[in-house]
This record gives structure tokens, C-alpha cells and sequence, in this order.
């Protein structure tokens, strides 16, 4: 892969800024109450340059769960626990601390535009967050410490774990979402446990 030039550094520092203003006004003003225009005076560009990296303020919630796949990846390339389970626990907790960070407000929004959205991207099973949490499940099933289906053990890990950050939204964040979440994978995990 070669190297990026800095005009391709300074465009995707462009495209970051605007994606991290706009997560900002959803998260103050909620989606519905942003326009494209106050993201661009927040993030101190035209409204050409966000319609340069940016199809529609939509776009930016599709690019929201991208961004937080690559996060994923980068982290776990930086290092991860060898046990499977522990990393299930890794991609789990570091999936709570992202919603942690965005903050309910703007979580809400990703789950309200994916309710939505014709392209479940969340439900994706190619994405790097799924493959990886089913390759951990895999191995734990091979090695009997997991009984049952690798694909529906990782379905219900996440659709438990998503159920718990939708949780956390209508609470208005004010539980740790860390630690319930941890919590509810540790019971996934127990009921498939021998």
C-alpha cells in the first residue's frame, strides 16, 4: 500500500473533523435539529467541502459505523488477548466505550437510522466486528468450552449487546454502559458454557 500523499491526509482530516462535529450537534441538538449548515459552521468548511465527502447528513451515520469498524480493527491489530473469550470481551467493551464516548443522544441516532435505512449495515456479517467475535466463538465451540451453533451464538452475543446499548439510550446514558454490557456477555457466555 503506498503511502498517503498529504493532500490525501489533509482530505481525510477534513472528512474526520466534519464527521466528528456533526456526532457533536446530534449528540446537543439530536439529528432531527442539525442542518448541513450547522455542521459545516461547526466544523469551519464549506458546504461544498461536506458535499465533497459527504453524500447527505445520512451519509454521516452510514460513515459513524464504518469508522467505528476500522477503530475496531486498529485496536485489535495494536494488540488483543489470545483467548477467544477474552477478546469477545475486548470487541465487546470496546463497543460500549465508543457509544460511552459518542454519548446516548447521538448512539440513538445510528439506531434510529438503521431502523430505517435500507442497508442494515449493523446486521452485516462481513464486517470486521462480526467476523471477528465468530471466528473467537469458533474456537471456543471446536474446543468444547461453547456448545452450540458459532453463527447463532455470535448472533445473540450481538443482538444482546445491541439490545443493551438501545437500553442505555433510553436511559439517557445514565448507567455505565461498560459494565452492563460486560455483565450481559458474561451471562450469553455462561448459558453456552458446558
Amino acid at each position: 500500500m503506498k503511502p498517503q500523499t498529504n493532500r490525501q491526509k489533509q482530505a481525510m482530516a477534513t472528512k474526520q473533523n466534519i464527521f466528528s462535529c456533526a456526532v457533536s450537534l446530534f449528540a446537543e441538538k439530536s439529528y432531527e435539529n442539525v442542518t448541513v449548515q450547522d455542521i459545516c459552521d461547526k466544523a469551519e468548511v464549506s458546504v461544498g467541502a461536506f458535499y465533497h465527502h459527504f453524500k447527505s447528513k445520512e451519509n454521516i451515520l452510514d460513515e459513524g459505523y464504518r469508522l467505528f469498524d476500522q477503530q475496531s480493527e486498529e485496536a485489535w491489530k495494536k494488540g488483543h488477548p489470545e483467548s477467544p473469550l477474552e477478546a469477545i470481551h475486548f470487541l465487546i467493551s470496546g463497543q460500549a466505550r465508543s457509544m460511552e464516548d459518542m454519548g446516548a443522544r447521538a448512539a440513538l441516532q445510528y439506531f434510529k437510522h438503521q431502523l430505517s435505512s435500507s442497508e442494515k449495515y449493523i446486521l452485516n456479517p462481513e464486517r470486521f466486528f462480526y467476523q471477528t467475535i465468530y471466528q473467537a466463538v469458533l474456537e471456543e465451540t471446536a474446543a468444547g468450552s461453547l456448545q452450540g451453533d458459532p453463527a447463532a451464538i455470535t448472533e445473540d452475543i450481538l443482538g444482546i449487546t445491541r439490545g443493551m446499548i438501545y437500553d442505555w439510550c433510553l436511559h439517557e446514558g445514565e448507567y455505565p454502559l461498560s459494565e452492563r454490557s460486560s455483565r450481559a456477555l458474561d451471562m450469553i457466555l455462561s448459558y453456552y458454557s458446558k
